[in-house]
């Protein structure tokens, strides 16, 4: 007990005669979960969510309306069926991020439990970013190798039949990833330079104002 009081009376020893106090600094590990922490509680998030779902939604309704459709190639319905809920299962995880970063962080202040929980789900993430470009790509390669013998108007002739508008779907959708994948990338690295530029601009008058 006396320990504790002569510590206290220490620190405000050293505040009263201009002393600075030397708080414990966090980790590099505890500064990157922090980051993540304030990721998840961003409205970029609420895009990308949403984007998420424009995407599985349609994949779910193709895949799963037009199962056994495509005796040519069977695996594309199941192509879209896998990826649809693989979208759904990361926006899962993206929630339980988001209730991590604003609730139990933010509001309950448990910043230790946030940063156990946000590390358990980035694990997670990852996983799902090792697997998911594989499943893609394969998803890739059943649809557009069979571009040039594709029929959708003799359904007895199952080497070459598939659905129509489950093939039409399936590509376009594959298209439309592409696209958005892009323009995520392109406007992450526009905001990563823009928030470099500000903090340095910011630095630079901070400098001359102090000299």
């Amino acid at each position: 007990m006396q320990t504790t009081q002569m510590s206290s009376t220490n620190d405000l020893t050293n505040i009263a005669d201009g002393t600075p106090t030397i708080l414990p600094s966090r980790s590099k590990y505890e500064e990157r979960l922090d980051k993540a922490i304030k990721y998840y509680s961003s409205k970029t998030l609420v895009a990308q969510i949403v984007l998420a779902c424009v995407f599985a939604i349609p994949e779910l309704r193709y895949g799963i309306g037009y199962k056994n459709q495509c005796p040519m190639q069977p695996q594309i319905s199941m192509f879209l069926i896998v990826h649809g809920a693989t979208k759904f299962a990361w926006v899962f995880l993206n929630i339980l991020a988001s209730i991590d970063a604003k609730i139990i962080n933010e509001r309950m202040n448990k910043k230790d439990l946030a940063r156990q929980l946000m590390l358990i789900n980035l694990i997670l993430q990852f996983l799902f970013a090792l697997w998911f470009p594989s499943w893609f790509i394969a998803g890739n390669i059943w649809v557009f190798r069979n571009k040039s013998r594709h029929q959708s108007t003799d359904p007895t002739n199952t080497s070459t039949y598939c659905n129509d508008e489950l093939y039409q779907a399936a590509s376009l959708l594959i298209i439309m990833t592409y696209i958005a994948t892009g323009a995520i990338i392109i406007g992450t690295i526009k905001r990563r330079l823009i928030g470099k530029m500000i903090k340095t601009a910011v630095n630079n008058i901070t400098s001359n104002i102090s000299h």
